[in-house]
């Protein structure tokens, strides 16, 4: 009797260890799948992280070569050109000079700084405006309706036009620079904004409305980020626009920046350090799109390289 029930005790756990060694058979497997899927994986990932630094590499590259060529046309086709006045149209070598006696002064940084101040001060405000009111517009049907003829008719005056008044309503300092640069910088991101807002897919507004998403939640959570492609080409438009219409209220009365460094290099017929103002926009211009698309890239990795 004791033999049978140890040889039926015995026969019940040959079982139970088969269960045991398969199960671990089973798990070592899928340690091996998972460990080989997390390199692949791997792998992929850094593939596509060399691929991407060559693509910089190449682009860095290739924005050197351009600038380099550009440079030697310049160089060049004004010492081709025969009896041209080389004061009038200096070649780069004739403005190393004055760019390095502006450095040397600290004047061209200081008028850079006023400037760049100036451009982005202006700029976040006009964009912030911008975004609310083409949000609003977009969404309140009445509001537009009533907007409608005030908004595009002030979208036609260009902030140039406003020059000779702003320096009449707030004087030749800071208020009358940031508020043209605030005009410039609105309309823009304005039509940006309400065009995305207005064009969102309308399954979406619904769906959202049936879950019993008030107005506010909706316009947050489902307008906002459905026009968000459309307003950031707006802004980064804008961001360009703030730098043109910056010069062209500081070429009317500033003590600073570099719309007042080529006013007054044109007063004394200097057109070397005309060039340099200029240069020094086109690359404050390049600096800030490229700081515009790093950090759109940053804060939303689904927004297309440009």
């Amino acid at each position: 009797m004791a033999l049978q029930q140890e040889k039926a005790s015995h026969d019940m756990q040959r079982p139970a260890a088969a269960d045991e060694h398969a199960t671990g058979i089973l798990a070592g497997e899928r340690t091996m799948r998972d460990a080989e899927i997390t390199q692949i994986e791997d792998a992929f990932a850094r593939t596509q992280r060399d691929l991407a630094r060559r693509s910089v590499r190449r682009q860095l590259i290739l924005n050197v070569v351009g600038v380099v060529v550009f440079l030697a046309i310049w160089e060049i086709l004004p010492r081709s050109i025969r009896g041209l006045n080389l004061l009038l149209f200096p070649p780069p070598s004739g403005i190393v000079d004055a760019l390095r006696e502006l450095l040397s002064s600290g004047e061209l940084i200081w008028d850079a700084l006023a400037s760049v101040g100036r451009a982005l001060g202006g700029f976040a405000v006009g964009s912030i405006l911008g975004i609310v009111i083409g949000l609003l517009t977009a969404s309140v049907a009445p509001l537009r309706f009533m907007s409608d003829p005030v908004l595009h008719g002030f979208r036609s005056i260009p902030a140039i036009a406003l020059v000779p008044l702003a320096v009449v309503w707030f004087g030749i300092g800071e208020m009358s620079k940031i508020a043209l640069i605030t005009w410039g910088t609105f309309f823009p991101v304005w039509i940006s904004t309400y065009l995305g807002a207005r064009d969102v897919n309308p399954t979406l507004i619904r769906s959202a409305r049936s879950l019993g998403v008030g107005h506010a939640g909706l316009l947050l959570r489902v307008i906002l980020p459905g026009a968000l492609p459309m307003i950031l080409a707006g802004l980064r438009q804008s961001l360009a626009i703030s730098l043109v219409v910056m010069v062209a209220a500081e070429l009317v009365g500033a003590t600073l920046g570099l719309g007042e460094l080529i006013a007054s290099a044109q007063q004394i017929f200097r057109i070397d350090r005309m060039f340099v103002g200029l240069l020094a926009l086109g690359a404050i211009g390049f600096a800030l799109d490229r700081l515009f698309v790093f950090v759109t890239q940053r804060l939303f990795p689904w927004y297309g390289r440009s």
